[in-house]
């Protein structure tokens, strides 16, 4: 497992970049597509095309995100037999709060496919993943100088 942990942190960071700076892009540069700043004709052009792209792309990403961070958690899971460590507990954060992403994630997806996202559910989604996001490399970082 010590020779594929530094591969699974490479495509972990690697996709972890592609993750938030996705939403972070569709947050923050694409939500003026819903703005009187673009007509109607051009969001109907670019919004399916957008919609494809991502619907192809990202579950790939976060499989690999999930999978890679899976992998990592193997090296240090005999530390959680110490809960109470200032590591581990942020280990435990970051953990709660990647699930809680998928779940966005697989609701946002399901509701897609529904028909059933409104733009209010989108945005309220779109906020508490990058918020989460953010929070989770905050830990990233912080977890090995604080513990």
């Amino acid at each position: 497992m010590a020779s594929t942990y530094p591969w699974a942190h490479i495509v972990h960071l690697l996709c972890a970049v592609i993750f938030v700076g996705g939403v972070f892009f569709e947050m923050l540069v694409l939500s003026v597509l819903h703005t009187r700043a673009v007509s109607r004709e051009a969001r109907r052009e670019v919004e399916p095309a957008l919609s494809r792209r991502l619907r192809r792309v990202m579950p790939w990403v976060i499989l690999l995100l999930f999978g890679s961070g899976l992998m990592m958690l193997h090296r240090y899971a005999p530390l959680f037999a110490q809960p109470f460590t200032a590591f581990t507990w942020q280990l435990g954060v970051k953990i709660a709060l990647a699930l809680s992403i998928l779940v966005h994630f697989i609701t946002a997806v399901t509701k897609m496919r529904r028909n059933t996202l409104t733009a209010a559910g989108s945005r309220y989604i779109h906020t508490a993943v990058l918020i989460q996001a953010t929070l989770i490399v905050l830990l990233a970082k912080t977890m090995f100088y604080l513990s």
